[in-house]
């Protein structure tokens, strides 16, 4: 004879007829967090988004153009893991269109930061009157745009161990590609646009993908964000 058993479970609820209403739900799924619970997963989450206000100033104009200076990046919270590479990419436009009207002249941060310029972790930027951007240390260069905060100190922090690629100027499209473990905190990048006069609305259509690395016994992870950000 077996003396064996069968272990019964159940797994619909009835009602007072004894007809299925719906089925209960897998163990464990019923269980509520704790407020404690929601509050270690909030403290522990990782941020990555796509920052989602510029800060655009009007640096000079002419005849036919406005000269803009404008910062875009990303927010970023890494309590745990890193960001093995990433790539931001600005679509600039003018009222909605791409066009020659509306064009990046300069991108910052370059490929090559040396050293020297960085100082507690902040970096002096000059804007030349070509609109093009130029570290600066000590005595002021010569062909500096005579606006007031030229230099101005860009928050760089430990992009100084990052490896940068910027496409270059003179574009409706500049990108950055950042590689290595500096990836954190407030990245930015900063702009010169010339915009001509005839156009009244600014914006850029961020697009960032980066691989984020979570830790030890952990895959990375290919994620990525996206937003239209007003510039002017």
């Amino acid at each position: 004879m077996d003396t064996g058993f069968i272990e019964l479970r159940p797994k619909y609820f009835l009602n007072e007829n004894w007809e299925i209403i719906e089925p209960i739900p897998p163990e464990g799924a019923l269980k509520a967090e704790t407020p404690e619970e929601d509050l270690k997963k909030w403290i522990e989450s990782t941020v990555i988004k796509v920052a989602e206000v510029a800060d655009t100033k009007v640096i000079s104009s002419d005849n036919q153009y406005d000269y803009l200076k404008s910062e875009l990046g990303m927010n970023i919270i890494l309590p745990k893991g890193r960001i093995e590479k990433m790539r931001f990419k600005i679509t600039l436009k003018g009222d909605g269109y791409v066009s020659d009207k509306v064009v990046a002249i300069d991108g910052f941060p370059k490929d090559v930061i040396e050293e020297k310029y960085i100082i507690e972790g902040k970096i002096k930027v000059g804007i030349t009157k070509l609109f093009k951007f130029i570290p600066v240390i000590g005595k002021l260069p010569e062909g500096l745009l005579e606006i007031e905060l030229n230099p101005w100190e860009f928050k760089i922090g430990s992009l100084r161990r990052v490896n940068i690629d910027f496409s270059g100027g003179l574009t409706f499209f500049p990108e950055w590609f950042f590689k290595e473990d500096g990836i954190k905190n407030d990245l930015r990048v900063a702009l010169t646009i010339r915009k001509h006069k005839g156009v009244n609305r600014v914006e850029g259509d961020v697009v960032s993908a980066w691989i984020y690395d979570p830790g030890v016994l952990k895959k990375p992870i290919v994620q990525t964000d996206a937003g239209t950000i007003r510039i002017y």
